[in-house]
């Protein structure tokens, strides 16, 4: 299990009365799951240039060795 921090952020009065009553009680778990998926999406241009690199390299190995190695 990760070490768990204590913050605090401002938010509008809205979002957080909307969090809480979509969270079920754990307004904390709601806002990880949410902080969690934005972190993936900041990821995504990453994992496509590493998935463009990774494409690119199988079509240099297939040039190089024939179609059974992809």
């Amino acid at each position: 299990m990760s070490t768990r921090m204590r913050t605090t952020v401002s938010l509008p009065a809205d979002l957080v009365d909307h969090a809480r009553t979509a969270s079920g009680g754990n307004l904390s778990a709601y806002v990880e799951q949410a902080l969690r998926a934005q972190q993936l999406r900041d990821a995504a241009p990453a994992v496509r240039a590493w998935r463009e690199q990774a494409r690119n390299d199988t079509e240099e190995f297939t040039d190089l060795f024939g179609e059974d190695v992809a």
